[in-house]
């Protein structure tokens, strides 16, 4: 049984690098517009989309010359991944006012006013809205949204579904579910396991000024 199910893992890797070797290999300069296509070292355009499948991966430093970062705050509702991610960012990616992208990143994303993002391991950061389906790392905004957070939040407006680790803010956190720490003005937790310290601390168990807790099981 052990036998199959290690045959069925290296198979299932074996086709995933076939996939990804099927992509035409660009170098050192090319465009991330186009589809099927893994970039070795800088990829260019000027915007991303968080409906387009081009499959392509950039390996170095991905550059939007414009972004549509200024259109982040006022987006109607938060941005569907459902179908996973579509471009994946194995380095550096910046964009002059923010990438709106299902982007998988591993290491650096940077957008000078607002950024939505399919996942991130790594860094995270912009001046104003930082969005992030999960965030393995770093999120440092004004305000930060995730879905999954396995990290830190560093912002003045911190808002996650599942918080794993530590939310630092200097006006709210909120956190559906808190596995960690709470540090802001006000903090609010649906489902806490770990400690809150602020001017107001509200979890399931009782309200708070200064310091609460609750490190039980519901």
């Amino acid at each position: 049984m052990k036998l199959k199910k290690t045959f069925a893992s290296v198979l299932f890797f074996a086709l995933a690098i076939c996939a990804y070797g099927q992509n035409a290999n660009r170098f050192p300069v090319w465009t991330y517009h186009k589809k099927n296509v893994n970039i070795h070292g800088i990829s260019v355009g000027l915007g991303s989309s968080l409906e387009s499948e081009r499959n392509t991966n950039t390996n170095g430093i991905k550059l939007e010359l414009i972004g549509l970062g200024l259109f982040v705050p006022f987006q109607p509702e938060y941005p569907d991944f459902e179908n996973g991610y579509s471009e994946r960012i194995n380095g550096l990616s910046l964009s002059a006012m923010g990438t709106v992208c299902d982007c998988l990143t591993n290491g650096l994303s940077v957008g000078a006013i607002a950024q939505t993002n399919n996942r991130v391991n790594g860094i995270s950061a912009t001046m104003y809205t930082n969005i992030t389906d999960k965030q393995n790392g770093i999120m440092a905004a004004f305000g930060n949204v995730s879905d999954v957070m396995n990290g830190i939040q560093l912002g003045g407006f911190n808002n996650s579904s599942e918080a794993h680790g530590v939310q630092l803010s200097f006006l709210v956190n909120f956190s559906a579910e808190t596995r960690g720490l709470q540090i802001g003005a006000f903090n609010i937790s649906d489902n806490l396991r770990g400690v809150q310290i602020g001017l107001w601390n509200v979890n399931q168990k009782r309200k708070l000024p200064l310091i609460n807790w609750n490190f039980k099981r519901n």
